[in-house]
């Protein structure tokens, strides 16, 4: 059996606090980084650069040899009864890594707590004495004296095998970009402990690629600012339509000062969709156990939040911090201004006027997914404007590639389709505005499907006038997009023949 030669490193940044609440609890937080040995970082060496000492901070007394990062290292050690428990279980739990990974070699630890230093002091004589045993001046507990002794081992199997911890204590107080994602840790800790979550400790090992670019997986097509939810007893978030999950958006008015207000800027709009957005029902699960909704009101997500690398990495463990008032708040607690992930909307009124609007999306679903081979489906008429949208080529290969018609340029603001109308005597020109009465270009640009077709809708039992609405059809999702207010085209007296 070929022998594995350890080559990989590991630099780790501690952080260490405390809360008061009824009693004193204690939380540790770590971020840090792996690197191969034999592997030769080509970046140049500017702040923030990952090195074999840390990141660089323009610190040129440090060793700062370039490395290429491997996996990025995340711990969180809550709710521990001292101060002393957190920070040895968090110094344990990344020492047992190098037991587990046999490619791993030495260990650099950046962190202010020095008492760290005085661990290789003891022998294992002092930490069998049933005499009172000291570690930075306090007498130790009973599960401290047994941290200890699993550290002692640790650090003598690390000799034995030829490995070395090396702490600096200087290099927090240098910042920098290690010091800001420990903090990052640290204030996770400090969430799952001050909210009594699962307090199991947290050791997050993630490849520096998915870590600084994890998949949100969001239908880009989507062109929101808020999701819309309903939570609590009676929900419908999970069921089906047709075989298809369902997700309702909308843009809310640049200056929001309370939902449901109507004005031209506002949109709705529907997701159908055979894949569920994992994102979004993670989510969801999260706020439906924290957050009381037993008047039943709408949730509202903000988008903008929502779909981040932030909570993507998050998703799994904590996503956010709930309040009184029916807020979740990311849970990086020390930023002066904690985005807003999803919020209870009130008052109510504002609840049903939404759920009104998201509900008459469901009737223009019902009824294109009824339609006959004359795109007809009782008053709705279905017209095929793909062509408005989108040109469909075939490569040498033989394989259709999808892209964006040339006529839809960044400038162009609108599309006028003919469509008919039993009370008019000619064609009734309506002119569809780009991000309001269809999605925006960039939305468009994200479907791959070459078999995507676009519809305009129209809904003709008013006999004076019509509504309308735009539908995208992949294989894998239908989805349905409409203004809130300007999605209702009067006929002329010249369309109803009537003299003016």
């Amino acid at each position: 059996m070929e022998e594995i030669v350890p080559t990989i490193n590991l630099v780790m940044y501690f952080m260490l606090d405390s809360i008061k609440q009824k009693s004193i609890h204690h939380f540790f937080g770590a971020h840090g980084y792996t690197y191969d040995v034999t592997e030769e970082g080509k970046k140049k060496l500017v702040k923030d650069v990952p090195t074999s000492s840390g990141y660089y901070t323009n610190n040129v007394q440090k060793a700062n040899t370039v490395v290429v990062v491997k996996d990025i290292v995340s711990l969180e050690v809550t709710d521990k009864r001292t101060k002393t428990e957190a920070l040895l279980q968090g110094f344990l739990t990344t020492l047992d890594l190098f037991k587990t990974e046999p490619t791993m070699k030495n260990l650099c630890v950046i962190t202010v707590q020095k008492e760290l230093g005085t661990i290789t002091r003891y022998k294992e004589g002092d930490l069998k004495n049933k005499e009172d045993l000291k570690f930075a001046g306090e007498v130790v507990t009973a599960k401290e004296r047994e941290l200890l002794t699993d550290i002692y081992h640790t650090l003598e199997w690390f000799k034995e095998t030829g490995r070395s911890v090396v702490f600096d204590f200087t290099g927090m107080a240098e910042g920098g970009a290690g010091v800001r994602e420990c903090q990052k840790r640290l204030d996770l800790a400090q969430v799952i402990t001050q909210w009594g979550f699962d307090s199991e400790d947290k050791l997050s090992i993630m490849p520096r690629k998915q870590y600084e670019d994890p998949e949100v997986h969001f239908n880009k097509l989507i062109d929101a600012t808020r999701w819309f939810c309903d939570s609590g007893e009676g929900s419908t978030f999970y069921d089906l339509h047709e075989g298809y999950r369902v997700y309702g958006f909308g843009k809310v008015e640049p200056d929001k000062n309370y939902y449901g207000k109507l004005t031209p800027d506002v949109t709705f709009s529907k997701l159908y969709t055979k894949k569920p957005m994992e994102l979004l029902d993670k989510l969801y699960d999260f706020c439906n156990k924290r957050i009381d909704n037993s008047n039943g009101y709408l949730l509202a997500g903000d988008l903008n939040n929502i779909v981040s690398k932030d909570l993507a990495r998050l998703i799994d463990q904590v996503p956010g911090v709930p309040n009184k008032k029916g807020k979740v708040f990311s849970p990086f607690t020390k930023q002066k201004s904690k985005p807003l992930l999803m919020e209870l909307i009130s008052p109510v009124l504002m609840s049903y006027r939404i759920k009104d609007y998201l509900g008459s999306l469901n009737v223009i679903f019902e009824a294109f997914m009824k339609k006959d081979e004359n795109n007809k489906s009782g008053y709705s008429t279905f017209y095929d404007i793909t062509d408005l949208i989108y040109v469909k080529e075939v490569n040498g290969k033989g394989v259709t590639k999808l892209k964006l018609n040339p006529d839809f340029s960044q400038d162009r603001k609108t599309f006028v389709v003919k469509v008919d109308h039993p009370s008019s005597k000619k064609p009734v020109p309506v002119t569809l505005s780009i991000g309001y009465d269809l999605p925006d270009r960039n939305s468009f640009n994200s479907v791959e499907d070459p078999d995507v077709k676009v519809w305009l809708v129209t809904d003709t039992r008013n006999e004076n006038g019509l509504r309308y609405s735009t539908v995208v059809q992949t294989e894998e999702f239908i989805y349905i997009h409409t203004s809130a207010v300007a999605n209702l085209r009067v006929l002329t007296l010249a369309e109803l023949g009537k003299d003016a």
